[in-house]
This record gives C-alpha cells, sequence and structure tokens, in this order.
C-alpha cells in the first residue's frame, strides 16, 4: 500500500461558496440543462464577446433552440451524431448545443482535414447532419463524395465562394424560420454529449465518446479551484474542434456564467491588442504560442493600465521552465502548465503556479485521481518512473466503435494515457514522454523528456524534440532536433558538451538536427513521428 498522507492537498473552495455561483443552480443532469438554467438566471450577461459581436446567455439559448427545431425537423433523435466543420465563432454553440437539447451527440471535425480523412470520419460517426463552414466546403465536399454515409449538409455562410452545391441550407436561414421556444428533451448523466476525435498521431484517429457526466465533472472541479472571479472574461484562441476549448474552458465557464472572448486563429500581432479591448483576464494556449507571443511583443507598447489578464493557462505539451519564468519576468504574467488528454475532457492535472514546481504538469485535478503505474498495473511508489493513469468521472465512455481499443485504454476503471512519467510525494507530476516515444538504447530506456528538459533551459535553443533513430547494433540511437533563436550560433559539439555534467553519458545525443521549425499539429504539439521520418 503506497503512503498518500503526505501528498498536498489542494485548497478547494465548496461550490456553495462561490462568488461566481451565486445566485445558481449547481447540479445538472446534462450540459444543455445547463444553458437553459445560465439562460434564465444571467439572460442579458454576454456568453460570447467575437470581435463587433456581442451574444448574450439568452440569445445563444434561444439560437441554440431554433438549431434544435431544425434538427428535430429532420428525424435527429436522441443518440444520433450531428457534426460541426466550422471555424472559431459563436456558431458552433448555436449548433452544438442545438444538437444537445435534443440529447444527440456533437462531434466536431478536424477543420485542418482533407477529402480522404473528411470520408473517414463521415463513415465512422455516421453523422444525421453536418454543419460546414464556407471555408471547408470544397473539402468537405471532396470527403464526401469519397464517403458512403451521406449526411444532410447546412452552410455556415462565411461569404468565401467555394463553387459546391451540397448544402441542403444554411444556418442563417434555420436561424430566421424556426421556432426559439425551448425544446430540452430529458437526459441522463451517462447519456453520450461529444465525439471528439484524437489527432490520429499514431494511426487513424479515433472517436472519443464523453457523456454528461464526464463534462459536469470537469465544470465543478474547475470552479472548486477558486480561481474566477465574477465578471472573467476567458479568451479562446486554439481551434475549438478540440478537448481545450470546448472541454476544459467553454462548458465549465459556462457552468459558472462567465465570458468567453472567441478569436478565429492565434495571431501574436492580434493577442495583446485583443485582451485590452475585451478586458480578458484569463487565456488558455500552448508553449509555442506562448513563445511566439514572448519573441513577437515588446512590452513598452502595451498599455498595462488597460491590462486585466491575470492568468495564461498553457497544455497540449510541457512548457518549459525558461519560457514560464521568461513570460512573467516580462510581462508580469503567471503561466500555469497543466496535462490532459481528450478521453479524460482535455484536463488531469493543473500546476499551482509555485515556482518550485514549475517543472511539473501539476497534481490531480478536483475530482480525478492520477497515479503511476508499472506494466502490471500496479502504482508505483513516489519517483517510479511509470505510466501515468487517470481515474473518475471525467473519464470517457470509450472509442466509437473500437471496443477492443477501449478494452486497451480502459483497465479497472483506470485510463491508461500512453505517457510516462513520475509522482512527487506532494503529489505533483512530471512527465518523461509517451511510451511509444521512449527509446531503447542497447537495453536502457531513455525518456525524451529526460533530454529536453536540460537542453530548454540553453540560452541558445528556441525549441527542442528528442527522438529515436533506428540502429542496428543498437536497437535506437538519441536523435535531438532543435531549433535555435539564432541560426547557426550552436554546433553538434557545443550541444553534447553542454549536457556532458547533466545527463548520463549514454542519453546524449548521438545526432543533433538543427532545423528551421517543427511540424505540428493544429493545437501545436510537435508532431515527433514527422521528424522521424525527415532523413
Amino acid at each position: 500500500m503506497i503512503d498518500k498522507s503526505k501528498r498536498y492537498a489542494r485548497n478547494l473552495v465548496p461550490l456553495e461558496q462561490l462568488e461566481t455561483l451565486a445566485g445558481k443552480r449547481l447540479a445538472f443532469d446534462s450540459l444543455a440543462e445547463m444553458l437553459v438554467a445560465r439562460a434564465a438566471e444571467i439572460p442579458d450577461t454576454p456568453l460570447v464577446l467575437y470581435y463587433d459581436e456581442v451574444v448574450t446567455y439568452a440569445q445563444t439559448n434561444r439560437r441554440a433552440n431554433r438549431v434544435a427545431h431544425y434538427l428535430k425537423s429532420k428525424g435527429v433523435k436522441k443518440g444520433d451524431i450531428v457534426s460541426t466543420m466550422i471555424l472559431n465563432s459563436p456558431e458552433i454553440y448555436y449548433t452544438m448545443f442545438g444538437a444537445q437539447k435534443l440529447g444527440a451527440v456533437a462531434g466536431a471535425i478536424n477543420y485542418m482535414l482533407k477529402g480522404p480523412e473528411i470520408a473517414y470520419v463521415l463513415e465512422d460517426a455516421k453523422p444525421k447532419v453536418a454543419f460546414v463552414g464556407s471555408e471547408y466546403m470544397l473539402d468537405f465536399a471532396a470527403g464526401l463524395a469519397l464517403s458512403r454515409h451521406k449526411p444532410i449538409v447546412v452552410e455556415v455562410v462565411t461569404g468565401i465562394d467555394h463553387g459546391q452545391a451540397i448544402a441542403a441550407t444554411s444556418l442563417k436561414e434555420i436561424l430566421a424560420t424556426h421556432p426559439a421556444d425551448e425544446c430540452l428533451v430529458p437526459q441522463k448523466p451517462n447519456d453520450p454529449l461529444l465525439l471528439l476525435y484524437s489527432s490520429g498521431t499514431t494511426g487513424m484517429p479515433k472517436g472519443i465518446l464523453l457523456s454528461n457526466r464526464n463534462q459536469l465533472c470537469i465544470c465543478r472541479g474547475r470552479a472548486a479551484l477558486g480561481i474566477n472571479r465574477p465578471g472573467d472574461v476567458m479568451m479562446i484562441i486554439l481551434p475549438m474542434f478540440h478537448t481545450n476549448p470546448l472541454c476544459v474552458w467553454t462548458y465549465p465557464s459556462i457552468y459558472q456564467g462567465l465570458t468567453l472572448c472567441i478569436r478565429r486563429s492565434f495571431s501574436p500581432a492580434d493577442f495583446w491588442p485583443a485582451l485590452l479591448k475585451y478586458g480578458v483576464t484569463i487565456v488558455q494556449g500552448v508553449p509555442a504560442m506562448y513563445d511566439y507571443i514572448y519573441n513577437a511583443a515588446d512590452p513598452g507598447t502595451i498599455d498595462y493600465s488597460r491590462l486585466k489578464l491575470r492568468l495564461a493557462h498553457s497544455g497540449a505539451a510541457p512548457m518549459p521552465v525558461r519560457l514560464i519564468e521568461a513570460f512573467k519576468e516580462k510581462f508580469g504574467v503567471q503561466v500555469v502548465d497543466g496535462y490532459g488528454l481528450t478521453e479524460a475532457c482535455g484536463v488531469s492535472t493543473t500546476g499551482s503556479g509555485v515556482p518550485a514546481n514549475w517543472d511539473s504538469i501539476g497534481m490531480a485535478f478536483p475530482g480525478l485521481e492520477v497515479e503511476i503505474m508499472d506494466r502490471d498495473n500496479r502504482i508505483l511508489p513516489y519517483g517510479g518512473k511509470g505510466e501515468i493513469c487517470v481515474k473518475g468521472e471525467a473519464v470517457m465512455l470509450g472509442y466509437l466503435n473500437k471496443p477492443e481499443a477501449t478494452a486497451e485504454s480502459l483497465r479497472d476503471g483506470w485510463l491508461h494515457t500512453g505517457d510516462m512519467g513520475y509522482m512527487d510525494e506532494k503529489g505533483y507530476v512530471y512527465i518523461s514522454g509517451r511510451i511509444k516515444e521512449m527509446i531503447n538504447r542497447g537495453g536502457e530506456n531513455i525518456y525524451p523528456r529526460e533530454i529536453e528538459i536540460p537542453l530548454e533551459k540553453h540560452p541558445k535553443i528556441a525549441e527542442v524534440a528528442v527522438v529515436g533513430m533506428p540502429d542496428s547494433a543498437l536497437g535506437e540511437r538519441v536523435r535531438a532536433c532543435i531549433v535555435l533563436k539564432t541560426p547557426g550560433s550552436m554546433t553538434t559539439d557545443e550541444v553534447r558538451a553542454y549536457l556532458q555534467d547533466k545527463i548520463a553519458k549514454y542519453k546524449i545525443p548521438e545526432r543533433v538536427d538543427f532545423m528551421d521549425r517543427f511540424p505540428r499539429n493544429p493545437t501545436g504539439k510537435v508532431l515527433k513521428n514527422e521528424l522521424k521520418k525527415i532523413p
């Protein structure tokens, strides 16, 4: 039995004592029910700030009802899937909540996908209706032509000329012609709510089914952390087909009656002006985004008297301690790192902002258990390296149409993340890398983060990614891919010399590649499989 008594307990705030929840209903059976309640409690509070558009809670609810009435007229019912392929905008909320009001499952399609990939998702999810933005209609049409499954297509018109005539109607027409009276269908906590697809970095994407119960766990947990204040404005920049903007921020923000500032995409030039214009208090991003902001912005050009930014959260990849320190020093803003998978609604640990633990991914998120396990599913002692595993109400229902993959990931109630790490006696978790990224060099297991962390601290290095490369003698050797702040400012020998007194000799990279940039997925995560393909 592992002694857990030494772990630091989070200072959680009872929901009844939170200012953000004062006078609000606390318990729900579904997320759609939550929106209906908030629309009645705070009808005129802005839910969305979108460039020059302000959308209140009541307006969002009415527009979702209009979409629900349309879907109902097309035979959509509880358990059906309704897909969206829309650029970041309030329309995502109208369409998703419209489906969820009927007990249907809102399915988000990655708008970076091309024809064959879209066809795969259509055949796997089999949506009855698909809402598609004009800018993606050409690719969607190509996917639709390849797919045996043909959903009804609704165009979310954005003024982009695409020449396709596959849409039965437009969202604008639906909002103009269908009634706004409430059509919420009673639901249960375990009913599926959301279908999100994995990034597919190790094969074809898997559809991840999340329930009302899963998401409500995150809503309560985010509130209990006590980080939010009445009037908070949360900026959403990351693509809204991803778990982070939806599960980690949208639903928990609505639970507390807060406001969301949506941007179409991330732009370093837009970042500070948008923060000032909309009074943003909390922002979420990824390390690459914060690195761009840090290098692109001059603090002297920021009007700090108008700046309300209080916290910046980071996820998707480990945040280098060097960047956390530099960002706080330059802008006076604390970046808090966290960790999560779509399979557990996007967040399983979150940092405390304590400098001594900046190199960790934080402690278990409220309502969840996090442990480090060995290959035999046994919990390891503190400091022992193994697989990060998560248990609790936020863990997914399973993978759509993939019972074997579900059984492999969910064992005895524990979600096996595929990520390696260890935990200290205070409960802070430190990540080492993916199991499949682990490098086996002549029988020695090497975790990429063991090499990446010291390299990230070098003043000449902007980014680093460590991968294995095949070797006939040792099985694998260590390869470091590096982006320098100033091209040509460092050599392979200097990299190896720098590491001599920081890591074991067998971990020192035998090959160092200097690159201009790394291949990434839409959320900014470095695609190490693509790096391995580079000769």
